[in-house]
This record gives C-alpha cells, sequence and structure tokens, in this order.
C-alpha cells in the first residue's frame, strides 16, 4: 500500500520531493517482476503478482498528479484499498496449504470488499480516508501471514526458507502491515498534527514502503535464480 496514505489530503513541497523515490522503487520491482516471468515454468501466482504491482504503479503515478495540482485524492485510495487488500489475501492464500485457513481466506475474499463498500457508502463515506477498511484489511493481511509462517515451522519444505520466494512476499508483507497499522489506519487523526510530526512520519512511511518493495524484488530474484538453476 502506498505510503501516500499520509497524504490522501494535500502534499507539502516537503513531501512532493519524495514521493518520486517511492514510485522508483515500485517501478524497479515491475521490473525485476518481469525478469522473473521470462524464466521457465514461473509460479502460478507470478502473473497476478505482476498485475499488481502495475496497478500500483499506476495509482501512485495519479494520486501523485492529484497531489501536484493540489487535488483531493482520498476517494482513489478508498477504491483501490479495497482492491489492495483482496488481492493480497488472494495471494496469500495461494502460499497456504491447510484447508481450514484456505477456506476461511476464500471466505475473507469475498466479504471484505462487501464490507469495505458498505464502510465507504454508509459509514465513514467517501470524503475521508477509510481507516476502518485499512486497519481490518491490515489485520487479515497480518493473521494470514502469521498462518503462513505457522505452516513453514511445522512443515518445512525441502529447500531453505531464504530461497523460497513466498517467503519474502510474506515477511514484507507482515513487516509492512504491521508497521504500517498504527501509522495509516489513524491518518485521518495524523493528518492535523503539527507538520514537523506529519512529515517525520511521512519519512517513516516512505521507508517501509522501499523495504516492501525491496522484499518483494527479493522474492523475484529468488525466482530467477533458483528456478533457472533447478531447471
Amino acid at each position: 500500500m502506498s505510503c501516500v496514505l499520509l497524504n490522501v489530503l494535500t502534499l507539502s513541497h516537503f513531501s512532493l520531493y519524495q514521493q518520486p523515490v517511492n514510485v522508483m522503487t515500485i517501478l524497479l520491482c515491475f521490473i525485476v517482476a518481469l525478469l522473473a516471468k521470462l524464466q521457465k515454468q514461473p509460479p502460478a501466482y507470478i502473473n497476478s503478482f505482476i498485475i499488481y504491482i502495475a496497478i500500483t504503479f499506476s495509482v501512485e503515478i495519479i494520486t501523485y498528479w492529484y497531489s501536484f495540482h493540489n487535488m483531493n485524492n482520498v476517494k482513489i485510495y478508498n477504491f483501490y484499498a479495497i482492491l489492495n487488500f483482496t488481492y493480497l489475501l488472494f495471494l496469500l492464500r495461494s502460499f497456504l496449504s491447510t484447508p481450514k485457513v484456505i477456506r476461511a481466506l476464500s471466505y475473507a475474499i469475498i466479504i471484505f470488499p462487501i464490507v469495505g463498500l458498505l464502510n465507504m457508502l454508509f459509514i465513514q463515506g467517501n470524503v475521508l480516508f477509510n481507516t476502518y477498511t485499512y486497519m481490518l484489511g491490515c489485520l487479515a493481511v497480518v493473521i494470514s501471514c502469521i498462518f503462513y509462517f505457522y505452516e513453514r515451522i511445522k512443515f518445512p519444505g525441502p529447500h531453505s526458507l531464504l530461497q523460497d520466494p513466498t517467503f519474502w512476499t510474506a515477511t514484507g508483507l507482515l513487516f509492512f502491515y504491521t508497521c504500517s497499522l498504527p501509522l495509516n489506519g489513524l491518518m485521518n487523526f495524523i493528518s492535523n498534527m503539527p507538520f514537523i510530526v506529519f512529515s517525520t512520519l511521512h519519512v517513516t512511511n516512505i521507508m517501509i514502503n522501499i523495504i516492501l518493495y525491496l522484499f518483494f524484488s527479493i522474492s523475484f530474484i529468488c525466482n530467477l535464480i533458483f528456478r533457472k538453476s533447478s531447471l
């Protein structure tokens, strides 16, 4: 999820200089993902993952343009938050093997977007960022990642965790959404805080966002290197 969530209402000159760093990080991750796709027999999830990163990059560009022209981009992020978490639950479900957990995530993939739309239409509206939807999505992703690590500990695979692309993806998601929950979940309150506090939190969010896409890139590199060496 974008670091601009801390800035959906307005971007200061400071933020305008910082945001391109985030955009370039996502672009580099997308390029690495395309290279991984070129290998023989890539994992089944990689196609949807590449599309997801491409959509995220497009959203970043659009919302940055909105902010640069002092236009409110909160509506875009409210829709994107629903899409973002729904896909991430779908992605994490593909990493798991426990039938009960897979079934629970299948229900969550259906229920979450419905809850998000209801929140946007009838509860928080579409004027402010939908923090309820965001916090619920963060919790769902974090819990799903915990189940993933539980499975990997209980049922270790034939390969090292460090060579497993899903490990790096789940680690990045767990780290990012654990940190992002208090930052972006309280965004409507944080946006009214003094500039120095707001800017510090914005930089923090940029850093954890860069780390997230670094983990994603490592995941794609694992697909590129270890799958190639095993063919």
